[in-house]
């Protein structure tokens, strides 16, 4: 078992050393987590604001006295030598330590792209919470890890993870896979909030939050984003660009995401899908997956499902009354609390508990209103762009720009209201970002 594992590695006075960058919500819950965990250290924190490193220490029970604050990398190492956790203000020091293992927790795809491929270059196995700089350049970090012998992984606790882990559930019984995704709320509608909307829709009082990180969630993007991850790590692929997101209660799931010869939605098997919580009306359904993972399956003859069905509702197995379906769901995901899990797997067992095979999907950028030449873009979750889920391939052939490099990029072309940003109709803006992702491309072809 994973913790008589680190219960031996405490014994032995050998703990995983953990190096975490970015100190805020997610890297938080990772930190106070982590400090509760027998066989694991959080070894040091790199965040520009070292106080907020130091709150999430305290939150994990670490006295303040015995935080060390370091300006250099072998400062960290001094602290780790006694036991003591380090907090700096640059990744670089953190980098250039001797943590085991680095985990990427600012959320921000520049500085985490660039984060993650300085930490391979420093020979750090790597975890990469920052899901945006793992669909740009995740294929890219990916490899580079493999040939330096090094773990590339994606973050366990976070919806991707765990969706890829009930596909690999699935994929290892024999089950061929019809549909994988996350329950959410949300409408089409909803793609053309912007921040000023945030406050509004979520019920939010005073400034203390991030309303581009929210409007991405509320727009549509950060679904996208993180459905695009579960493609790149299992080979599933969006059905339409930007999903179906259709609502149904818990019940009724493998009877709508199957295909649409049984009744359900999809043109295809194998699918990425969000679900939603919501109908139109804003009614929320009786029963709904927001918060959870499912994957929908279909058996290679009757046999296992009708078996299951016959346990009726002692299983509490979910079964498609038309299309014939099974499904396994998870409700609920304990987002950056269970991220240590992954990491002692990683440096334990020696495996990513997800990691990307490929670039199998894109998350393209659309016009949330008419942009006319010389607007200046503003990423994810802002003003101007909504991000959709698309096939790789179909990005290429049709010139799509990944909205994760839009950031900056003017327009030089008018584009219409739910018109697709092309390369052709913005200038991107020259960054370590866009010259990764550059370095991407011509390893794939």
């Amino acid at each position: 078992m994973l913790h008589q594992r680190l219960a031996q590695l405490e014994r032995e006075g050998r703990p995983i050393r953990v190096g975490i960058i970015g100190a805020g919500t997610f890297g938080t819950q990772i930190v106070a987590q982590t400090c509760r965990i027998q066989g694991m250290r959080v070894a040091a924190i790199a965040d520009l604001k070292p106080e907020r490193a130091v709150r999430a220490l305290s939150l994990g029970g670490v006295p303040r006295e015995d935080i060390q604050v370091a300006k250099t990398a072998g400062e960290i190492d001094r602290a780790m030598d006694g036991d003591r956790p380090a907090v700096t203000a640059g990744a670089e020091e953190l980098l250039g330590s001797g943590v085991d293992v680095v985990v990427e927790a600012t959320g921000i795809p520049e500085v985490g792209a660039a984060n993650g491929y300085r930490a391979i270059r420093q020979k750090k196995h790597l975890v990469m919470v920052t899901v945006e700089a793992d669909i740009l350049v995740g294929t890219l970090l990916k490899r580079m890890a493999d040939q330096a012998g090094l773990l590339y992984s994606m973050a366990y606790g976070d919806e991707p993870a765990l969706a890829a882990e009930l596909c690999d559930w699935a994929r290892t019984l024999g089950f061929k896979l019809i549909a994988s995704g996350k329950g959410t709320r949300f409408k089409l509608s909803f793609r053309k909030a912007n921040p000023d909307d945030v406050p509004r829709m979520y019920g939010f009082k005073g400034k203390d939050y991030n309303a581009s990180m929210f409007c991405s969630f509320l727009d549509g993007t950060k679904h996208s984003i993180e459905m695009a991850a579960l493609s790149n790590a299992t080979g599933l692929v969006p059905d339409i660009r930007g999903m179906h997101f259709p609502t149904a209660d818990l019940r009724e799931i493998p009877d709508k995401l199957c295909r649409k010869e049984l009744g359900g939605v999809l043109e295809n098997d194998g699918v990425v899908e969000a679900v939603s919580s919501i109908f139109p009306d804003d009614t929320p359904v009786e029963r709904s997956l927001r918060g959870g993972l499912y994957a929908v399956v279909e058996g290679q003859d009757d046999f296992p499902v009708e078996s299951m069905a016959s346990y009726g509702e002692i299983t509490g197995m979910i079964i498609g009354s038309r299309s014939k379906h099974a499904m396994i769901y998870r409700p609920q995901h304990f987002i950056g609390h269970e991220v240590p899990i992954g990491i002692a797997r990683l440096m334990i067992y020696r495996e990513p508990v997800a990691s990307v095979i490929g670039q199998i999907s894109e998350v393209v950028a659309a016009a949330k209103k008419p942009l006319k030449a010389g607007t200046v873009l503003d990423g994810e979750g802002g003003y101007a762009t909504y991000g959709m889920v698309e096939r790789a391939e179909v990005a290429r052939e049709e010139k799509l720009v990944p909205i994760g490099l839009t950031h900056g990029a003017e327009v030089i072309e008018d584009i219409p209201e739910d018109g697709m940003v092309t390369y052709d109709n913005v200038r991107l803006v020259e960054s370590e970002l866009l010259e990764l992702r550059k370095k991407q491309d011509e390893l794939t072809g």
